[in-house]
């Protein structure tokens, strides 16, 4: 198998529509972050993002996009904005992914949201863990229907505070797919200021996630397309949510509310908006991201596995590497649970080892 490497940009159309073939062939690859329309952007942001084709007599059969550190270090896609990544192959295509490195020229290759391939990869796995999806196939009212949804304490709260959100502020209006750019600034600023408000470490704070959620936002490619949704009440912008999706999959990706309204639930309303609205537009399943909030558990229908890891073409190398983001890693979990060290340490250390 031959293997070379191009800037998202310098795929041929023949090779974006190779992409797209194989990505939508049935083996479970439906999401808009494993799009060539996400790699393409992640690329204008990022000028270390590549991808590497596998070639089989001139033919592209695998694809796999990645940001190319010094040293030779590789991190997947997009990593700590994504909520997928994989091997972009057809059902039954077997690899070796040392072999894939070692011909792309990386001496190891950090993911930490694999989707698929996960029988070649699990080797290479650290731990492996569950996504919740919201499945709408059969609509909203029959997605309220499973397991007694509706009757759910949550979800019983959840709307009686909608009737006092309406009562209380005016007329709630929700819109699906918003033009409202001002919405999203202020989305991005919410976001942010939740960042810092819980530790974290602030994804905004860095110019290229930024730069590629405002690409994204209303981009109009069928396999990788924006939507930005909006809820106000009497007029006020209460929650709002920048995702991506295909045409049957909506990852949600960044939603935020207005904190002075938090006693409403306006992160939870929004979600079964959007429920409805995606419902109404032929989109099956709303992928709620890796998370054990109770929120996304409540929400779930299923749950599909995802896995994190590393693989290690150079080993000596690659040990190296894996303890100083363990270190990290391990830091990120120890701030994260004692609270009372956010004060003392700065919170660009939270959560940095997903974000560079």
């Amino acid at each position: 198998m031959d293997i070379s490497t191009l800037r998202p940009d310098e795929l041929s159309d023949a090779e974006l529509a190779a992409w797209h073939r194989l990505q939508f062939s049935g083996a479970g690859l439906d999401n808009p972050f494993l799009s060539a329309r996400f790699a393409r952007a992640v690329g204008h942001h990022r000028p270390d993002t590549r991808v590497a084709i596998m070639r089989d007599q001139g033919e592209p059969v695998a694809y796999l996009a990645y940001q190319l550190r010094p040293l030779g270090v590789a991190r997947a896609l997009g990593m700590g904005i994504s909520d997928a990544q994989a091997v972009i192959c057809g059902p039954g295509l077997r690899f070796d992914p040392v072999e894939i490195l070692r011909c792309a020229g990386i001496g190891v290759w950090d993911y930490d949201h694999l989707t698929s391939n996960l029988d070649i990869f699990s080797p290479f796995a650290f731990y492996n863990t569950n996504a919740p999806v919201m499945d709408i196939t059969g609509g909203y009212e029959a997605y309220m229907r499973q397991d007694d949804r509706a009757g759910h304490r949550l979800m019983r709260s959840t709307m009686q505070k909608r009737r006092k959100l309406e009562r209380e502020q005016g007329k709630l209006e929700f819109v699906f797919e918003s033009s409202d750019r001002d919405a999203l600034a202020r989305l991005i600023s919410w976001k942010s200021a939740q960042y810092l408000r819980n530790g974290r470490f602030d994804r905004f704070s860095r110019p290229w996630v930024a730069g590629v959620v405002k690409e994204l936002a209303w981009s109009d490619d069928p396999w990788c397309r924006g939507s930005v949704s909006t809820l106000t009440a009497g007029g006020r912008l209460v929650a709002a949510h920048v995702g991506i999706r295909t045409p049957g999959r909506l990852s949600l990706w960044f939603p935020a509310y207005d904190p002075e309204l938090g006693q409403y639930s306006p992160g939870m309303q929004l979600f079964l908006f959007m429920a409805e609205g995606a419902a109404g537009r032929g989109v099956a399943l709303l992928d709620l991201g890796v998370g054990d909030e109770a929120f996304k558990q409540s929400l779930a229908s299923w749950y599909y596995p995802v896995s994190c890891g590393q693989v290690q073409a150079r080993p000596f190398f690659g040990w190296a590497h894996h303890m100083t983001r363990r270190a990290l890693r391990k830091l990120d979990n120890i701030v994260g649970g004692h609270p009372g060290l956010r004060d003392h340490l700065p919170s660009s250390l939270s959560g940095v080892d997903r974000v560079q």
